[in-house]
């Protein structure tokens, strides 16, 4: 059986590095994950001997980066290999580009670098992933316990990823347009990331309608003075058949809900657009 060698204690490139083996690279989904003490090898062997047995952030092997003093991280090294050993099994463009921001990250936080210091001082920094992981650690959980919580945390961001990136070509589809509180813009697409990517690129709201289920969402910046009230009121004489919520902010306009379900609107994304154009 294969065996994925990490070390006790895993931290966040450890974690990265077992999940790009298991994940991506083929043979390896069922590895068998062991933990051992830094530096060290299970058999006494050197770390790239045995063909089943990778080493990874340890071993001081071709997957290990503790023998330089190079910006690197173990994860960078095992997204480097993984892909050469693909050969024919190429990523898609999609994967690889999530993969390679991911390895990025890690890569700053295994090294310290590129930290915002304000931002780690704000408690939600205590959110991130890579400081979760630290804390089952702290709570005395073991390695195994540590480890399927990060592969699983790695799932989400990787899915994450995937969607911010598709939203930002989406948005290159949308339609701009002016409102009384400044540049506003719509999109038909069923990618929830798309009205937050919108707002960081500045519009002051977003409208995202589901080209499936014909559904409407609005958002509108917290840093805006928008009041949807007005548009609320016209969507609802317009289309008395769809059921709308107006969020007390006055900023987020709903026809469609997580929590339960809803009418959609038959109201066309150019209608919507004229109710909430200057």
């Amino acid at each position: 059986m294969k065996k994925i060698v990490t070390h006790i204690n895993p931290d966040l490139d450890a974690a990265t590095s077992v999940w790009l083996i298991k994940r991506f690279l083929p043979g390896w989904e069922e590895a068998e994950i062991i933990f051992h003490p830094i530096g060290e090898t299970i058999d006494g062997q050197p770390a790239d001997s045995n063909p089943d047995i990778l080493y990874v952030d340890t071993g001081l092997g071709e997957l290990d980066h503790h023998q330089t003093g190079e910006y690197l991280s173990a994860a960078k090294l095992c997204f480097d290999y993984l892909k050469a050993k693909r050969k024919g099994e190429k990523l898609s463009l999609l994967d690889e580009q999530a993969l390679s921001e991911i390895v990025d990250v890690v890569t700053q936080v295994d090294n310290a670098r590129d930290l915002d210091w304000e931002e780690v001082n704000i408690p939600r920094y205590d959110f991130y992933l890579h400081n979760l992981i630290k804390g089952i650690r702290g709570l005395a959980g073991s390695d195994q316990e540590a480890m399927e919580y990060g592969l699983k945390g790695l799932d989400a961001v990787f899915n994450n990823v995937k969607n911010r990136i598709r939203a930002e070509e989406e948005l290159k589809e949308g339609i701009e347009f002016d409102t009384l509180w400044g540049k506003a813009l719509a999109v038909e697409s069923g990618n929830q990331e798309v009205t937050w990517e919108g707002e960081k690129k500045g519009y002051c709201l977003v409208v995202r309608k589901d080209p499936e289920t014909g559904a409407v969402r609005i958002y509108a910046r917290y840093d805006r003075d928008v009041d949807l009230t007005n548009a609320y009121d016209k969507f609802r004489k317009m289309d008395p058949e769809s059921e709308w919520f107006l969020h007390a902010t006055k900023k987020i306009l709903l026809n469609e809900s997580r929590c339960r379900e809803m009418r959609p609107t038959k109201l066309t994304l150019n209608q919507i657009i004229e109710v909430l154009r200057k």
